[in-house]
């Protein structure tokens, strides 16, 4: 397992033809999912990503995509749900000058 968490950004992924996929060898590792999927998609990709990272050594993707799924499934169950807050706006007394 890596030191540092991994970071997690949203893009668009649509010229890579993927939902998400992980930077191994950054540091901080860097996992990109598509900010467009719904939520259950969006966990299941998230976990399949993490997955790659728990286990570098791992290069059958059919076995990550079910350990991705297995652990989506359990965390969907329990209820657990993404929800996006908006980011607060700076005010003009708040920004840097």
């Amino acid at each position: 397992m890596p030191k540092k968490n991994p970071k997690i950004v949203e893009r668009k992924l649509g010229r890579e033809n993927a939902y998400g996929q992980v930077w191994l060898y950054k540091n901080p590792q860097v996992i990109e999912i598509d900010p467009n999927l719904p939520p259950r998609k969006h966990l299941e990709i998230l976990c399949h990503e993490a997955a790659h990272i728990a286990f570098p050594d791992l290069e059958d993707e059919v076995e990550i995509d079910r350990i991705g799924r297995c652990i989506a499934k359990v965390v969907w169950l329990a209820n657990y749900r993404r929800v996006v807050l908006p980011t607060p706006k700076k005010s003009r007394t708040q920004k840097k000058r």
